[in-house]
């Protein structure tokens, strides 16, 4: 049987979940998936993020540009116990932009994904781990 995105996606969000319940966070669920907000997270500090899942590194201006999100993914290579990014949507688009953006595709689109976390990337990363 194959796996579909909407699998891959259900299992992602009950993975990363798991993570962040046992680290402190409280993980929430809105009744509509309304400004590209899938879950909304509780630090352990208490501070609020509306965030947005994915299966790989992304950006979109055009669908998350200025709206506060933040981005929580995989490492796209790893399996069980796989790292996880949580990083600030516009923070990421400034980077991958400085770093990515001069092709036509990306200037048209203002959006890239990651197939996998380069070497470069995982520096940039680093300090956005889920620990």
């Amino acid at each position: 049987m194959k796996i579909t995105s909407n699998d891959r996606e259900a299992a992602n969000r009950a993975e990363i979940t798991a993570i962040l319940i046992r680290i402190g966070y409280r993980v929430y669920r809105p009744e509509a998936d309304c400004y590209g907000e899938d879950l909304m997270l509780r630090t352990p500090n208490g501070k609020i993020r509306a965030v947005q899942l994915k299966s790989r590194p992304t950006v979109d201006w055009k669908k998350y540009g200025m709206k506060s999100l933040w981005m929580l993914f995989p490492d796209t290579k790893g399996s069980g116990g796989r790292k996880w990014f949580l990083i600030p949507h516009d923070k990421f688009y400034r980077w991958i932009k400085s770093m990515y953006g001069h092709g036509k595709g990306f200037k048209e689109h203002k959006a890239r994904n990651f197939s996998y976390i380069s070497q470069k990337l995982a520096i940039f990363l680093h300090r956005f781990a889920v620990t």
